[in-house]
């Protein structure tokens, strides 16, 4: 189940409106209808927000499948390799990409935001920031594969 398909059962089995979800979050109705039909994803402020509101754990509203899949690509599949050692290099390797590859990549697999919503804060079309975000997993892949195998 996708994000917004998760924050909308949890909203109705909560008995609330989305104009009620809205309010509580100093948000748009428009925005919350948005997150459901998938169209937008709330930031991990909100998430965390969300996550309070309905009693849930975070990762409970996250389409976590979407985000491993895209980074799932970036590890060889020749290799085995332990998540502790990703997150040892993944600093360097941020530092390898220019200062607006860096903020792309980390606000969408740190932060979560959605393709639309790193697009608009760049004022840059979503097949800009997809074709970026290709090419640095494609980076990562190629970096994982030389400092790994040091």
């Amino acid at each position: 189940m996708q994000t917004g398909q998760k924050i909308q059962a949890l909203r109705i089995k909560a008995d609330m409106t989305q104009e009620q979800l809205a309010e509580r979050l100093f948000v748009s109705r428009e925005l919350v209808s948005k997150w459901e039909l998938g169209q937008r994803r709330p930031n991990v402020r909100l998430l965390k927000e969300l996550a309070g509101i309905f009693g849930v754990e975070i990762d409970e509203l996250i389409d976590a499948e979407l985000f491993s899949s895209e980074l799932a690509s970036c590890i060889p599949s020749e290799m085995q390799i332990d998540p502790a050692q990703i997150i040892k290099i993944l600093p360097s390797f941020l530092d390898t990409l220019s200062e607006r590859d860096r903020i792309v990549f980390v606000r969408r697999y740190y932060f979560l935001e959605d393709i639309a919503e790193i697009g608009d804060a760049f004022d840059l079309k979503d097949n800009f920031i997809r074709a970026v975000l290709a090419r640095t997993r494609k980076k990562l892949k190629r970096y994982i594969k030389e400092e790994v195998w040091k």
